[in-house]
């Protein structure tokens, strides 16, 4: 303990820590579809907390293996609501919420009890029930149309895929649920799905079918993003306009670039075509941008450029982030890390620039906006 720290500090600090934690689970209860959300009704039935306390692998699975099979049967008649409980009933004795008072407060929380399980073969057993529990009741939420938009179902054949990766029927229904949300990116991952579903399952025809329709209405897309925005959108790595951008004037820019990174590494080691692009005048950019068939003066070239360069953004930052731990869907530290942005580079010298222009920069620097440092500053923090 810090000699300087007082009796108030260490309580303060522990309401931080307390306050971050709540918002971890009230995300992931929000983030659950309504039927993992209706296992908090089983917190207070006596045989639930019975089988959940005491009962062992095998008798658990005697217990909900029925009750999956009475939602399948509804599920086959066109029930789908009724079934719906009954998959609720069913995964419910392994992964459920629950209502639990702490002191003058009530939380909500989640338990994963097949997580806890220590022998492999039980666990596998368990994870087998609610792997087949989750597929049915995202066939079901599709079927009946019961889910609250495709997130739900995308959410639960997530799960089936992380007990599973090779379910070609999780990725075949995520696909479809995917195509469903309105952007070229989740057609993009529906694409993916369909690969992969068709090279699990060669022989599915509704598989087959499913990747001509969306492979085409995906390829369709691609062409039209082409031919109106030009060479910039024809890949989807660290080339296209920051690779075409980035080839001139690199000692240059490195030495107008100076310091004050807090990336931990010196200007020398951040990428050329990064300096030269943060360094290059609006009419330079523009003109290049206009040699590549990339009209900046049209607004819904500007739009789509800003709407492209932030999806990109989102996809690596997600990515690295979950490389370190870290939940880039906490308010808390996305807004320490935009904190940390302004303090490095100056409030006033990003709000000159233009919105469309900030997501350039922000999309391919990798090296600045969201390193180990500054993402290790950002989880301490909120946490």
């Amino acid at each position: 303990m810090n000699p300087d720290e007082t009796f108030d500090d260490i309580l303060r600090k522990a309401s931080e820590i307390k306050t971050a934690q709540m918002k971890d689970k009230r995300r992931a209860w929000e983030a659950s579809p309504e039927f993992m959300k209706n296992t908090m009704t089983f917190d207070k039935d006596e045989s639930y907390v019975a089988m959940r306390k005491s009962a062992s692998v095998a008798e658990k699975i005697a217990f909900a293996a029925p009750i999956k099979e009475e939602g399948n049967e509804l599920f086959a008649k066109g029930k789908y609501a009724q079934a719906m409980a009954k998959y609720t009933a069913a995964v419910a004795v392994f992964r459920y919420w629950n209502r639990e008072q702490s002191g003058r407060e009530q939380n909500i929380v989640k338990y994963y009890d097949d997580e806890a399980i220590a022998d492999p073969d039980d666990r596998d057993a368990a994870r087998n029930l609610i792997r087949s529990v989750y597929l049915n009741a995202a066939q079901c939420m599709r079927k009946g149309n019961l889910a609250d938009g495709p997130t739900e179902i995308i959410w639960t054949c997530t799960e089936v895929l992380d007990i599973d990766p090779s379910s070609a029927k999780a990725h075949y229904v995520r696909a479809l649920a995917r195509a469903e949300l309105d952007d070229s990116a989740s057609l993009e991952l529906a694409v993916k799905d369909l690969a992969r579903a068709n090279a699990l399952a060669p022989n599915d025809r509704a598989v087959r079918d499913a990747m001509r329709t969306h492979g085409a209405a995906h390829a369709a897309q691609t062409a039209k993003d082409r031919a109106a925005y030009g060479a910039v959108f024809g890949s989807r790595n660290k080339e296209g306009l920051y690779a075409n951008l980035g080839d001139v004037h690199a000692e240059r820019a490195s030495a107008s670039a100076g310091a004050g990174t807090s990336g931990g590494g010196s200007d020398g080691d951040a990428d050329p075509a990064l300096r030269a692009l943060q360094n290059m005048s609006e009419e330079e950019l523009r003109a290049r941008c206009k040699a590549m068939g990339l009209d900046l003066d049209n607004p819904r070239v500007v739009k789509e450029l800003g709407k492209r360069a932030k999806a990109r953004k989102e996809e690596e930052l997600k990515a690295k982030a979950r490389e370190m731990g870290i939940d880039l869907g906490d308010p808390s530290v996305r807004k320490m890390l935009e904190l940390l942005e302004k303090e490095e580079r100056g409030a006033e010298e990003l709000s000159r620039l233009p919105a469309w222009r900030r997501w350039i920069y922000h999309s391919f620097d990798g090296a600045r906006w969201l390193n180990v440092q500054n993402a290790m500053y950002a989880a301490l923090a909120v946490s």
